[in-house]
């Protein structure tokens, strides 16, 4: 069960990713800063360029390492900050349903906060610090076995 819960999740961070890649590539490359930081602007988004750098640089950098499941609790919040941007100052106005209601933003915020917090096992950051963990989890219960005067 454990390697299907991984790979399922495996699955759901890399569509979730291709979806923030696509944005933030889209605010960088296709519109560019200074385009993206005026519609910013528009829309009535404070400070527009630090906005504009911010949710291109989590977005971007964000779906890549959702991908690799790197720095995921870091890149859970900054991604769920993104969005309730996204819906605060652009999507909520216009509803729930698409084309500009706020259901992706909500949808992309809260699986990417989700799969922050439980990446599976297929991730960088069990490979760096899940066995980390499960040593110091095998240490502790060795220590309660030892207190308690059990032995092996």
């Amino acid at each position: 069960m454990t390697a299907l819960r991984s790979l399922l999740t495996l699955l759901g961070r890399i569509g979730v990713g291709i979806i923030l890649i696509a944005h933030g590539w889209q605010k960088l490359m296709i519109w560019g800063i200074p385009a993206t930081t005026e519609n910013f602007g528009k829309m009535g988004i404070p400070f527009p360029q630090v906005a504009a750098w911010y949710a291109t640089v989590v977005e971007l950098a964000g779906g890549i390492l959702l991908i690799l499941g790197l720095a995921l609790p870091l890149v859970g919040l900054a991604v769920a900050i993104d969005m309730a941007g996204a819906i605060l100052f652009v999507h909520l106005p216009h509803g729930l349903f698409a084309p500009n209601g706020f259901e992706l933003p909500l949808a992309v915020g809260a699986a990417t906060l989700a799969m922050s917090f439980n990446a599976g096992t297929w991730s960088v950051d069990h490979g760096l610090f899940g066995r980390r963990k499960n040593r110091r989890r095998a240490d502790d219960e060795r220590e309660t076995h030892y207190e308690q005067g059990d032995s092996y």
